[in-house]
């Protein structure tokens, strides 16, 4: 199970937070961090602005009210429901069907993160605004353990842990995608050894330029006609990677 600093109280936790990220001031730098985390051990979790704590959708009460174990309980029900008709294998037990809801944005006690530091600062960058970026990083073999799945139902278990869903869908897949769950969902998740890699806007434009370089884009993270569509407006809005003609004058300027 996961191991959580169990005398911090929240306030604290997020005061730690805020004061302990690794700001990273050019790509070089980022990647000589990633260096030093060539473990792959670790997992990663981007996110679009440093208040965006790591806190299961279902528990973040600014955005869906006051948390209720039995609310959430009907909305998994109610998900359960009206799935069945999109799954080509109904042989989902509750594990599978929650890390599909989380899959396809229903509000869940899951956390999404991936084995893949690249992956993860695409999520950090992936939208616009004028926040810096945070990657949250945390050496999951040492810290977090893997919950036992097969006895027991995600709300029977009472144990933050970490959760590998199989690759039943084509994001998680392309993802290197695995989960957190947590039992108390309104609460920070802060397990020991959490690193934050913070980046500052003014990088934002240049990292996301880097990554479409080395091939982590739209398209690779949602590998279907949505995500082709997503990348061609980046590129298009961006001027990237259409050709000469959006790079010099031309005769249609």
């Amino acid at each position: 199970m996961a191991k959580p600093h169990k005398m911090l109280s929240q306030a604290m936790i997020r005061e730690k937070i805020d004061n302990g990220h690794k700001v990273v001031r050019s790509w070089k730098e980022f990647h000589g961090i990633l260096e030093n985390m060539r473990d792959t051990a670790w997992i990663f979790r981007g996110v679009s602005s440093p208040d965006k704590y790591p806190i299961p959708s279902i528990g973040r009460e600014a955005v869906f009210g006051h948390y209720k174990l039995a609310q959430e309980e009907r909305l998994f029900q109610e998900f359960k429901n009206s799935a069945i008709s999109l799954v080509s294998d109904p042989r989902f037990n509750d594990w599978h069907w929650l890390a599909f809801a989380q899959h396809i944005g229903v509000p869940t006690r899951l956390l999404d993160w991936t084995a893949s530091p690249l992956v993860g600062a695409f999520f950090a960058l992936e939208k616009d605004s004028k926040e810096d970026r945070v990657l949250y990083a945390v050496k999951y073999s040492q810290y977090i353990y893997e919950v036992d799945h097969q006895q027991m139902g995600p709300f029977e278990n009472t144990k933050e842990g970490r959760f590998s869903a199989p690759f039943a869908f084509d994001r998680i897949r392309a993802q290197r995608g695995l989960f957190t769950i947590h039992p108390y969902p309104t609460k920070i998740f802060y397990p020991n050894g959490m690193k934050t890699i913070l980046i500052p806007n003014n990088k934002v434009n240049d990292f996301r330029r880097r990554l479409f370089k080395y091939g982590i884009d739209h398209w690779h993270i949602y590998p279907d006609i949505q995500g082709l569509g997503q990348q061609l407006s980046w590129q298009f809005k961006n001027k990237v990677g259409l050709g000469r003609v959006f790079t010099s004058e031309s005769k249609y300027s």
